[in-house]
């Protein structure tokens, strides 16, 4: 294999044996059982060392013999364990107890975790509640013949569980972490699957199917922790069940699925920046010169205006109308998206948008967490009125007064010397009009340089898309164009050209009078 001199040899053996010793050590537990494994892991290693060409080779020889020899130790220690009616003294805590101090019970108890709810619930019932088949048969509502059935499947699994070595999935130690997204009009799903648990069965259902007992395995958690999210999500449709096998039926939108089409789209972003930076500064005198509520604000919150502006009148109303999308119907009979899209380390350009509504005129809201919390989704219909109501008069009731406080919180509302006032830019019609028609222009031709690339990020979300999802994703390639915005504010950042906005007035709500 080598030219090494018998010292070297000797030496290297020597080296190997101590490592050997250590990695059966932490695999046995047992001091004199590792000195015998790998003493016999060597000496096989040893006998075919010179039928390989290279040191590669031999070692790679090395650890598969290694783990064959392991495996038959692992089947040799663990085929005698049974399940009797001695288990435990018929309280969990006890058998917990047992399981710290004996081999076997430890076993019983990983492998009674990775069951399946009713197998695992008749177990419990049975070895650790000390029911009988006929008490668990009317407790659970099923017959005599299902329990024993349930009791001899369980002994079964289990049994066979023992020769296995469990390793855990990636997910157990490196979970994902998710934010579920919406589009549509009533949101179902708002805080609801916010949670690691839920968000990682999704995730280990993804590409494969799994049963229950798979994804306990995937996720290092027993089912015991599974059930109630498990429910949740198939009752939501986010999660299908067929046959014990589930699959998540919702599209899950990855960083490597983002960063491919960002790279995809990287000179058009650095183009459409650059058009509309060059705008900005030449239009800023004349937008300041509709004399709108918040027009005297600094240069840098104007600027925040104009591109919020822009970016929605581009990205959402005149992309969403001149390719319109095909919105699926959800389980509650909403026509709507809802996708799941993995969080970032860190992502201070992630935006919020809405637009609120009142019987005085509209509120849009450009929410970028650069700029501070997200507020839209504590705007209600009251609050906005009152919103529209400050810029005529002040709050006149208690029940105005106390809204107007909460506004003042939320940092929506400002107190000035003519009183409380909106926090954000404020436009009548004429000045919303005049507005709408200055931006018009930039804002069409980004549409069109988006509507050329969705074919482009369409194939992309296809290629990283399971085969059952593919027609759901084809359709909100465009939806996910919306992200491209983040890009141009972090570019904008990043140039100096935006500063972020640190108190003050927002620039990024709007508002909109009827008159």
């Amino acid at each position: 294999m080598s030219d090494l001199t018998t010292y070297e040899y000797r030496e290297q053996i020597e080296m190997m044996s101590k490592s050997m010793f250590r990695y059966c050590l932490s695999r046995t537990g047992s001091y004199h059982d590792a000195e015998d494994l790998a003493q016999e892991i060597m000496l096989i290693s040893c006998k075919g060392e010179q039928s390989f060409e290279n040191e590669k080779a031999f070692y790679a020889f090395v650890w598969r013999t290694a783990d064959n020899i392991l495996k038959g130790w692992y089947r040799s220690h663990r085929e005698t364990a049974e399940l009797d009616d001695t288990i435990s003294d018929g309280s969990w805590e006890a058998l917990e107890e047992q399981a710290r101090e004996n081999e076997q019970l430890r076993l019983i108890t990983r492998e009674l975790s990775l069951l399946n709810s009713n197998y695992r619930k008749a177990m419990v019932a049975y070895y650790v509640d000390g029911m009988s088949v006929r008490e668990i048969s009317e407790s659970f509502g099923i017959t005599q013949s299902m329990v024993k059935y349930l009791l001899f499947q369980s002994r079964k699994k289990i049994r066979e569980g023992f020769v296995m070595e469990r390793d855990f999935g990636k997910l157990s130690y490196d979970p994902v972490e998710l934010s579920l997204a919406f589009w549509g009009t009533n949101n179902n799903y708002h805080g609801k699957f916010d949670d690691k648990l839920t968000q990682n069965i999704l995730m280990c259902c993804y590409f494969d199917k799994q049963t229950e007992e798979q994804i306990a395995l995937q996720l290092g958690v027993p089912t015991a922790y599974l059930e109630d999210g498990l429910k949740q999500l198939v009752e939501y449709d986010l999660l299908t069940v067929k046959n014990g096998f589930y699959q998540t039926n919702v599209p899950i939108i990855t960083n490597d699925i983002f960063a491919e089409i960002e790279k995809a789209n990287k000179t058009a972003v650095a183009d459409i920046s650059e058009r509309i930076s060059k705008w900005v500064d030449e239009k800023l005198e004349n937008v300041r010169s509709l004399g709108f509520y918040g027009s005297d604000a600094p240069d840098n919150t104007l600027k925040w205006m104009l591109l919020s502006l822009i970016l929605r009148l581009a990205y959402i109303d005149m992309a969403f109308d001149k390719l319109p999308l095909d919105l699926p119907t959800d389980v509650f009979g909403e026509k709507c998206f809802r996708f799941f899209v993995e969080k970032s380390a860190s992502d201070p350009y992630g935006v919020g948008t809405s637009a609120r509504t009142s019987s005085y005129g509209m509120i849009l809201f450009w929410d970028v967490l650069i700029n501070g919390d997200r507020l839209h989704p504590r705007v209600t219909d009251t609050r906005a009125d009152m919103l529209c109501t400050l810029l005529s008069r002040q709050p006149q009731t208690e029940n105005e007064k106390l809204v107007c406080s909460e506004l003042l919180e939320l940092g929506l509302a400002v107190k000035t010397d003519d009183g409380i006032k909106p926090n954000f830019p404020c436009m009548t019609k004429e000045q919303g009009d005049a507005l709408n028609d200055m931006i018009l222009g930039i804002s069409e031709d980004i549409c069109a340089d988006i509507l050329s690339r969705t074919d482009s990020s369409k194939k992309i979300l296809i290629d990283h898309t399971p085969q059952h999802l593919a027609d759901y994703v084809s359709k909100m390639s465009q939806l996910l164009s919306f992200r491209e915005t983040e890009q141009l504010m972090q570019t904008l950042c990043e140039s100096g050209r935006l500063l972020p906005i640190k108190g003050g007035m927002s620039g990024t709500t709007v508002m909109y009078l009827n008159k």
